[in-house]
């Protein structure tokens, strides 16, 4: 479990540290302060740096150059990963934790044509190319990734195909974000869940917000919709009656089932959730906590999510106050980037803010 987290230069962070963290992360702060860089540094802290992720990250953050489908686009930007965009020889940034997760360092420098394996054959221009160099842990060396002429990763480029050869092994992570909601990416995690006989785990999580629900059901073959809808996703009730689709009520269901579906599948590592409230009413804040904080202490998940909310802090708040045992599993992180480090609430510390009014936001 990372305990402490170390930013150098790494997007809108030129020098920025979490500490005391808990097994449960919870990061409030104003807009564009930073939260979702920290989720992001974690996902590649963990990964040892694997620029798949730094590519997902582009995807995600709609970096990459707009198309028809930008999942087709082969090319992907690298300096908006860097602090203040610049994309040069000398420039790096780095990402530490503590408790074995080590370091993770990225830099940039002049790449060499002349380079063995036809390193650079992705390269045109007559200027001199540059490259992406990552190292992890105590690789002194690191591997090499070459860049276009703009700065751009292609995911085509010989050293990323050699990486999908030999795949490293990292924790699982799970990064649940809208994207998530799309049937066929849900129904990937469904799949995955059937295998390992799990089903009753996310039926019995779905059951926070409709207590009768007894089974969910994924149509094969199904269209997904116009936009990407949800008609191919049914939820089942009392036998003999006919099953409903899941969008029929509303994208709290669907924001719960994807949150359900990574917390099963994020066992024995990291879930990285961005706005942990979104589509679920203040009611329920309470439930959804007991549901986070109890998974990811019985499969050993580290949490890491973000919110804006008020009454998603009320809600942990007024869990912890009936699961006392737990206090020292939470954290509330106040990212703020006028400081150099976050302002860290424990469980004590949160129940005692929220029932005097302090605003931790």
């Amino acid at each position: 479990m990372i305990r402490t987290l170390t930013l150098e230069n790494y997007r809108g962070f030129e020098e920025y540290q979490l500490r005391d963290l808990g097994k449960v992360n919870l990061l409030v702060g104003p807009n564009n302060c930073g939260k979702t860089s920290v989720l992001e540094a974690v996902q590649l802290l963990v990964s040892r740096g694997d620029p798949r992720v730094l590519i997902e990250t582009a995807r995600r953050r709609w970096e990459s150059p707009a198309g028809e489908d930008r999942r087709r686009t082969t090319e992907h930007p690298m300096h908006h990963h860097f602090h203040g965009h610049r994309l040069e020889p000398g420039v790096s940034l780095g990402i530490s934790g503590s408790d074995g997760y080590g370091r993770v360092r990225l830099h940039v420098t002049e790449g060499d044509p002349d380079e063995p394996g036809d390193l650079f054959e992705i390269i045109s221009g007559s200027g001199r190319p540059l490259a992406l160099v990552i190292q992890a842990g105590p690789d002194k060396d690191g591997t090499v990734f070459a860049l276009t002429d703009d700065g751009s990763l292609n995911w085509r480029s010989p050293a990323m195909r050699q990486l999908a050869h030999n795949r490293p092994h990292w924790p699982p992570v799970q990064f649940v974000t809208a994207e998530l909601l799309h049937p066929r990416t849900l129904a990937s995690a469904w799949n995955w869940v059937i295998q390992h006989g799990r089903e009753s785990e996310v039926v019995g999580a779905m059951r926070l917000l409709q207590e009768d629900l007894e089974s969910i059901h994924f149509l094969a073959g199904e269209p997904t919709g116009i936009g990407g809808g949800s008609v191919g996703i049914l939820l089942g009730f009392q036998p003999g009656t006919p099953r409903i689709p899941i969008g029929s009520y509303g994208d709290g269901m669907r924001r719960l089932l994807a949150l359900s579906l990574s917390l099963v599948r994020a066992a024995n590592g990291f879930l990285l959730i961005d706005e942990i409230d979104t589509g679920l009413h203040w009611t329920v804040m309470e439930e959804m906590w007991s549901l986070v904080v109890d998974a990811s202490v019985k499969s050993s998940v580290q949490v890491f999510a973000t919110t804006h909310s008020l009454d998603c802090i009320v809600g942990l708040a007024e869990f912890l106050k009936k699961r006392p045992d737990l206090a020292d599993a939470v954290s509330v992180q106040k990212v703020e980037r006028k400081l150099d480090r976050s302002v860290s609430f424990d469980g004590t510390d949160i129940i005692t803010a929220t029932d005097l009014s302090i605003e931790m936001r």
